[in-house]
């Protein structure tokens, strides 16, 4: 099992790390030593950084915290400061909660605590490790890689089917099993709908179906070109905090001549509008290729 928790980057002189959603894009190294980081009770992480996300850090369960306060750094923020800890508390609640609606999928990372008021989330621990390095090191076989395809695709119809925008698609917070399957983690990001919502429209900051589909458009190209590729909804972006939108479409590369190019196309230009669909077309494909 893996423990996500949500704790702060402390070294004496230094100050917490940023929080904002970009740095899960472009994560700060990790420290070079574990007395680096806190829990939220100000005691020392010393378990196993295996990862860094936008809001804390992913340790790997097996090595009890010590429970002895750190004596340099600061946990609580200096006077006049924004006390940022509520707001990652609230965070990974709201993910246990997107947890608690989606169940038990054979596509999705099992949450363990659920129940649990503590801030931190407790998964399995996918050894394979997430597709962007595995899939740097190996180039599995266009059988392999279509069955992942269709594979994710079923998982996200699944999620819409829960009223759950994933927001946040890419290689990094798709994860494998011992035996190469893929499963969606990381809700960070995601947004819970009403359970009566009819799929249409966004959330409140231009998330929606559509763009969960134009970003695993963006999954699928990496995929099979191994070429890195991202759908940026913050293109259009004047200042911070603006509204995501549809990126332009030469922002993209070129489909052309790219193994299952046509579906990635109507992934990016608005030609499939639910993921049931895109997953019947790539089901569909698995079937030609047997023939």
């Amino acid at each position: 099992m893996i423990t996500l928790h949500r704790v702060y980057y402390t070294q004496a002189d230094q100050d917490p790390i940023d929080m904002h959603p970009s740095s899960r894009e472009t994560p700060p190294s990790l420290p070079l030593t574990v007395s680096a980081f806190l829990h939220l009770d100000g005691t020392r992480v010393v378990g196993r950084v295996i990862g860094l996300g936008g809001t804390g850090i992913v340790i790997e369960r097996g090595q009890l915290v010590d429970g002895v306060p750190m004596s340099t750094g600061r946990l609580t923020p200096e006077p006049g400061n924004y006390d940022e800890r509520p707001d990652l508390i609230r965070s990974i609640q709201d993910e246990k909660a997107i947890y608690r609606r989606l169940g038990d999928h054979p596509g999705i990372v099992r949450c363990f605590d659920l129940s649990s008021d503590d801030p931190s989330l407790q998964m399995d621990l996918m050894k394979n490790g997430d597709l962007r390095h595995y899939l740097a090191e190996k180039r599995p076989k266009k059988s392999t890689q279509l069955s992942w395809l269709a594979s994710m695709a079923h998982t996200m119809s699944y999620i819409h089917g829960c009223r759950i925008i994933i927001a946040d698609i890419r290689l990094d917070n798709l994860l494998l099993t011992e035996d190469l399957c893929v499963k969606f983690s990381d809700f960070g990001e995601s947004a819970m709908m009403p359970l009566d919502w009819d799929l249409n429209g966004s959330d409140d900051v231009g998330f929606s179906i559509m763009t969960d589909i134009g970003q695993f458009g963006a999954v699928m190209f990496e995929i099979v070109t191994g070429q890195r590729c991202k759908f940026d909804l913050a293109q259009g972006w004047r200042e911070p905090g603006d509204m995501y939108t549809w990126p332009r479409r030469d922002s993209l590369p070129s489909t052309i001549n790219v193994w299952l190019g046509h579906i990635i196309e109507e992934c990016w230009t608005r030609g499939i509008t639910s993921a049931k669909d895109l997953a019947a077309e790539l089901d569909r494909e698995k079937v030609s290729e047997l023939e």
